[in-house]
């Protein structure tokens, strides 16, 4: 599924990209994937009794006027290939690609406890350096996580939870290393 969902992503980059109209069709990528990434919206796609007309006006009432034609396109491919499902995780990839393009990822922080202003900016700051591109953070607070945070960034993790320093001591112990 991977790979299916990286290459409709990637078809439709590349159409973007041969247009000259990538900025602008991300900003429209964005829109359709935060319209159909509701629970409902996701059902009435999926629904095999649905027939594919009706797919098909529902795209026509919410973005016919605000889409780019092979915008609008690859929905109807995808309803027409029966691959309803692949339709946000396919823009969403398109979006991440897209964001790296443009020199741009967006990172996600775990930690135990709410973080303040200060410590995401700083997180952004040392992690924007490290990676050298520009960085969003989105934050989540997980009770799991016993202390400290983690990051999960361009396909790597940074973990500095307290959880993982206390295995790295262990492993050190074991091997007899201070």
């Amino acid at each position: 599924m991977a790979k299916l969902r990286d290459r409709y992503a990637n078809a439709l980059l590349e159409i973007s990209e041969e247009r000259g109209t990538l900025e602008k069709d991300l900003e429209q990528v964005i829109m359709v994937r935060d319209t159909l990434n509701s629970a409902d919206v996701q059902s009435f796609l999926v629904h095999p009794h649905i027939p594919d007309s009706a797919k098909h006006q529902l795209f026509q009432k919410a973005f016919s006027d605000k889409l780019a034609k092979h915008i609008m396109g690859f929905l109807y491919l995808m309803v027409r290939k029966n691959r309803e499902l692949l339709i946000v995780p396919a823009l969403t990839e398109y979006i991440d690609s897209a964001n790296r393009r443009f020199g741009k990822i967006e990172a996600k922080v775990v930690s135990a406890k709410p973080l303040t202003e200060e410590q995401t900016e700083s997180i952004r700051m040392i992690l924007s350096r490290q990676i050298n591109m520009e960085i969003k953070i989105k934050t989540k607070v997980d009770p799991d996580v016993i202390g400290g945070f983690y990051i999960l960034a361009d396909g790597r993790i940074f973990d500095c939870t307290v959880r993982s320093e206390l295995n790295k001591m262990r492993e050190r112990l074991k091997r007899g290393i201070e």
